[in-house]
């Protein structure tokens, strides 16, 4: 009896331990990825709200050319789309105090932030909305005596190629960096159309 019961211990110990070898999965690292600041930038802006309606969350969106939109389950950002953006804009502006009625409170809406397997490339659609800091129109009885604002949206749609050689994960996010960059840009010209009165 006791014999019997060895043999089958050892047998099923046997074949735990194949199991364990031909069932063994190489073991992938998850890789999180950030963008790169951009430059130092003239303007001064307080931090408003900012919206992420992209869809895209924290892991690296891939959309395909028959409309899916699948999540790379291995890469992802080291923020979610708006904490990012918000982060570059804090890099590229100095950041006044949120009493500071000088500077405008800058608000964002993302629309897309995403990589398309058909174009090989990042794409970045971003609404920045500027109140009027300068001269607000002049209240009136009719709006109870508040100073009306005149807002500005300014509206970025921009995309960079993926490079091909190298660390795919790294290219992409060069990639969506460059969009941030672009998009960063352009708020920037809007700011100083704002500030000389263009």
């Amino acid at each position: 009896m006791m014999k019997k019961m060895l043999t089958a211990g050892l047998a099923a110990l046997s074949l735990l331990g194949s199991g364990c070898i031909f069932s063994c999965n190489d073991y992938v690292e998850n890789a999180e990825f950030d963008l790169e600041l951009p430059k130092r930038m003239p303007g001064r802006v307080r931090i408003g709200v900012f919206k992420n309606l992209s869809g895209s969350d924290r892991h690296i969106q891939m959309r395909r050319g028959d409309g899916q939109v699948r999540s790379l389950e291995y890469q992802r950002w080291r923020l979610s789309p708006e904490l990012l953006l918000t982060r570059c804009i804090f890099g590229a502006f100095e950041v006044a105090a949120d009493k500071d009625d000088g500077a405008p409170r800058l608000n964002g809406v993302i629309y897309r932030f995403e990589f398309d397997e058909r174009d090989n490339r990042a794409h970045l659609a971003v609404d920045f909305i500027i109140p009027d800091f300068r001269a607000p129109v002049s209240a009136t009885a009719a709006d109870g005596g508040l100073a009306a604002t005149r807002p500005v949206t300014v509206r970025c749609v921009v995309s960079a190629p993926v490079a091909k050689s190298g660390d795919v994960g790294a290219a992409r996010a060069a990639a969506m960096s460059e969009c941030a960059r672009l998009a960063i840009e352009k708020l920037a010209a809007a700011l100083n159309d704002k500030r000389t009165g263009k």
